[in-house]
């Protein structure tokens, strides 16, 4: 355990609530997302460009509702619960800075593809891939790191 976690019990009149199945929600969000993923890579596969085109705008659509979620619950909680604690707030906007990065660029990509005339190309394949190991690396280190940190 990382020793800024040290946290008073002190409850801020401004801090959001705590909601004790939030972790577990997130948990439930990542595979579905991961089955969505899924889903493209097979109708990509076999050659089924409109049904991925669907498929890639259900996970934008899991994807924007996450992250909002993230923003609003996690994130909040989070910067409040740890306001005094130096090295939580700095791996906190760590965590933020760069799943603002991932969102531009993953929401970019879906756009440029799920609404438009665009081909599944290799172009197509090598980006989605390229969002998906970064996805995949997001989900494994929030839930490794950044999700230890949610406490009541």
């Amino acid at each position: 355990m990382l020793s800024f976690l040290k946290k008073s019990n002190k409850k801020d009149k401004n801090m959001p609530d705590y909601e004790s199945g939030l972790i577990k929600k997130f948990h439930k969000d990542h595979k579905k997302l991961i089955k969505h993923i899924g889903n493209i890579q097979n109708a990509v596969k076999a050659g089924k460009d409109a049904k991925a085109k669907g498929y890639l705008q259900d996970l934008k659509v899991e994807m924007l509702s996450h992250f909002m979620e993230e923003d609003i619950k996690l994130y909040w909680y989070l910067k409040s619960y740890y306001k005094d604690v130096d090295g939580a707030m700095q791996t906190i906007h760590m965590f933020e800075e760069s799943i603002k990065k991932i969102q531009r660029s993953v929401i970019d990509f879906l756009d440029k593809y799920a609404e438009s005339a665009r081909p599944l190309d290799a172009t197509f394949k090598q980006g989605f891939d390229e969002i998906v190991t970064a996805l995949a690396t997001r989900i494994t280190t929030e839930e490794e790191s950044l999700y230890t940190l949610y406490k009541k």
